[in-house]
């Protein structure tokens, strides 16, 4: 679509409510909105940052009565003219409003295009761009404030930072490699040598938190496991807050996975309550069963949860087996009854929680376990540390591997030319992630992570 043309979209959630806006960017954003629009005077005398009270006509009818918000290039949120007109928040009203307004000149705006052309004019870097849909979509109070700190920059400044120092040492080994014959400075070199490391340094340090990122951005994909009747369904009711799952005394109940996303203090987990793993199962039990296996190698975190109740089983033995490299929290359920089961040795205390999933008693400790395991207790107490996502990670990578040849390269002795080679792939790599070396298609396809009128 041509970045000229004026687009417009509704910017509010589709359903009933109290308002609905329409938003309206472009050129002729402010003359298309006029066209329908009928107040004490014309937007176009609007000053940037007023709020005009008027009817939506079109046809000669009256479809609402509406507040338009103007604010002009380049102060605005896409850097270009816009309107935002708040009308009542009805369905048929907010498309009455939208068609008139993509009548009289605009076009439907694509997702995520208001953010494009913020980006694009120069609002918003690519990771800040990216920050806006994080915000939108986060769940937890932590991913909301990570990437609000992404939003205003907090990762943007170092990376740009350490680009901008990466730019220096390239240009003074270019004009290494253009006088040969004036020899190398040894202190010079040692200084290259130490800022080297110290890059390398802060760029280990961003990527080792990046999988810290996804899980409280994405949440922790975690499996509950265990033989039949241990309380697996009763957990995910009781983390849950809901009957979600079926609960009977009869063994092999749940057949199939069955998904809940619940919030455990400032955790998002992706829980998934699988079949009871026995060796006796009936055909379509074990086909569950083969299922809660396959779900275990893909997850995250893994709930095993034992009946206290009753004694630990060679059934028991088979799961832990089965989830012997993976994270697990030990799940301790049965804890008002009388206790009969001895643990493998296997069981560190450590990642032990005991609990009844009939009364609710012993889940807050699930929290502290988990946040201990994955290391992420700093984070969601600071909550100003810069985080990365897997894009970052990926570009974070290729600019470590390139600053590390580097290092290499020099300590070898080799020609300063060699070393300005993986200079640059690590400039270009960063530039990746604020945009300044971006593919058109990476950008095509983070925006189309968006909602439409964002």
């Amino acid at each position: 679509m041509n970045e000229m043309t004026t687009i417009a979209a509704v910017a509010t959630p589709p359903g009933e409510g109290g308002i609905a806006v329409i938003r309206v960017s472009g050129p002729e954003a402010i003359s298309v909105c006029d066209r329908v629009f009928s107040g004490k005077k014309p937007l176009a005398k609007c000053p940037g940052y007023t709020i005009a009270f008027g009817k939506i006509v079109h046809n000669d009818k009256v479809l609402d009565e509406v507040l338009a918000s103007v604010m002009r290039s380049p102060h605005s949120y896409t850097g270009e003219d816009v309107v935002e007109i708040s009308c009542h928040g009805g369905q048929l009203v907010t498309r009455k409003v939208l068609s008139a307004v993509l009548e009289n000149g605009a076009v439907l705006a694509g997702r995520g295009e208001f953010t494009k052309r913020a980006f694009l004019n120069g609002k918003l870097d690519l990771s800040q761009a990216e920050a806006v849909i994080d915000l939108i979509q986060a769940e937890t109070d932590t991913a909301a404030n990570l990437s609000v700190n992404q939003l205003q920059g907090k990762l943007s400044v170092p990376i740009e930072d350490m680009r901008h120092k990466i730019l220096g040492l390239a240009a003074h080994l270019d004009a290494m490699a253009d006088f040969p014959d004036e020899g190398v400075d040894e202190a010079a070199n040692d200084e290259i040598m130490k800022e080297l490391s110290e890059l390398i340094d802060g760029l280990t340090a961003m990527k080792n938190k990046a999988e810290q990122g996804r899980l409280i951005r994405e949440g922790i994909n975690t499996v509950i496991v265990g033989k039949p009747n241990v309380g697996k369904s009763s957990l995910l009711n009781a983390l849950s807050g809901t009957d979600r799952a079926l609960v009977t005394q009869q063994a092999g109940t749940t057949r199939d996975v069955i998904e809940e996303h619940i919030r455990l203090g400032d955790l998002r987990l992706n829980l998934f309550d699988t079949a009871g793993i026995r060796s006796d199962a009936e055909q379509i039990e074990e086909m569950g069963i083969q299922k809660a296996k396959e779900y275990v190698q893909k997850a995250d975190l893994v709930f095993f949860v034992i009946d206290m109740s009753r004694p630990f089983e060679a059934e028991d033995e088979e799961i832990l087996s089965l989830i012997q490299d993976k994270n697990t929290v030990f799940v301790l359920n049965k804890m008002d009854l009388e206790q009969k089961a001895e643990l493998s040795d296997k069981i560190k205390a450590s990642t032990t929680v005991s609990i009844s999933a009939k009364t609710g008693a012993g889940l807050e400790g699930l929290q502290k376990t988990i946040e201990e395991m994955f290391s992420l207790g700093s984070i969601i107490q600071k909550q100003e540390e810069t985080v990365i996502n897997m894009r970052h990670k990926q570009a974070v990578q290729e600019a470590l591997s390139a600053l590390k040849n580097a290092l290499l390269t020099l300590k070898m002795g080799l020609p300063a030319d060699l070393l300005s080679v993986d200079m640059r792939v690590a400039i270009e790599s960063l530039g990746t992630i604020t945009g300044q070396t971006v593919s058109d298609e990476i950008v095509e396809e983070i925006f189309s992570r968006f909602c439409l009128g964002k």
